[in-house]
Order: C-alpha cells, then structure tokens, then sequence
C-alpha cells in the first residue's frame, strides 16, 4: 500500500478519534508544531524516516519532546503509529490530518508570491478576491521571491494564478513572434 494511502487511514482515524474526543483544535495545534519541528529540524525528519534508529529510542524522544505540550490523544496516537512501525510516515499522517481539518472548517490556506512585502490593503484585497470565488474562509500567507520582477503569483488549492510581470513580459514577446 503506498505511503500516501497508509498516511490517509491514519490521519481519517486520528480524525475520527479527535471528533469522538471534542479535540480537534487541539490535535490541529498538535499537528501544526509537529510539521513545524520537522520543517525546521530535518535531522528530527531523519530519525523518524530511518530504519536504524529503533522504535523505543523513536518514541523516547518523540515522548521527551511532546508530553505536556501535546494533548494524551496525540500521545497515544504516536505509540499506536510506532507500533505498527509507520513511523516514516508520522509527518505525511499529520499533513493529511490537517487537510481534512481545513476542508472540515472551509478553510483554505493560499500563498502570494512577490517581489516584495505586499501591503495589508492588498492582502486583504486578494482575500476578499478569493473568499468571494470559492466561499471559503481564506488563510493568505505572503512569501517574498526574488526571481519575480515584479506583480505575484497566487497558489490556492490546486489552482496558480500568475499575474507576474515576467510572464505578461513573455506572453508579450510570444505575441509580437507569431504576429510575424
């Protein structure tokens, strides 16, 4: 079974299991610092992917790190993982939970790409923009690129909107050659 799928059943689980309990927000806090300690922390990534590092030494440290911060049910919800030896895929499963989250609360997460920090009035503006097109609460995150000259490109869902002005350059220049 592919990791992708393994990683889904256990996170519809957890899910299911943080409903049943009336934990969603907190497993949802659980999952955002576990995905920021391992985007931040690639060696802790490491451990959790390696065959080598044993399990009890696994769950030491994953027990070391998170009681008292994490709530019971992620606790037990990180033994009953490591049990069944799918500890490589503790980060696909909590990346997966926080999907399910999102699409349970209507929200969705979109990232702006630009040249520069973009003003709270556009921000807002792009939020309103993408509220009004999907009906969904909108979590708009700004991320500055510097290959970009300037204008943004938009990510959402699936979905790219690029309103940069290197590709309005291009499609310019594509234009003018096939005039010819």
């Amino acid at each position: 079974m592919s990791e992708i799928r393994v990683a889904a059943r256990y996170a519809k689980s957890l899910y299911d299991l943080a409903i049943e309990r009336n934990l969603l927000e907190k497993v949802e806090q659980d999952a955002i610092a576990f995905l920021d300690l391992c985007h931040s922390n690639r060696a802790f990534t490491n451990m959790l992917k390696s065959p080598i590092v044993h399990l009890d030494k696994k769950w030491h440290i994953l027990d070391r790190a998170f009681t008292g911060k994490f709530s019971p049910l992620t606790m037990e919800f990180f033994k009953i993982v490591l049990r069944k030896k799918r500890d490589h895929v503790l980060p696909d499963i909590f990346r997966q939970y926080m999907e399910m989250f999102y699409a349970n609360k209507n929200i969705i997460k979109a990232t702006v790409y630009s040249a520069v920090p973009l003003s709270e009035t556009l921000k807002t503006e792009i939020q309103s923009f993408l509220a009004k097109r999907t009906q969904a609460t909108i979590e708009l995150r700004n991320e500055i690129n510097s290959d970009l000259l300037g204008g943004f490109v938009l990510k959402y869902e699936d979905k790219l909107v690029d309103a940069s002005v290197s590709t309005q350059l291009r499609t310019l220049r594509t234009n003018l050659i096939n005039a010819n």
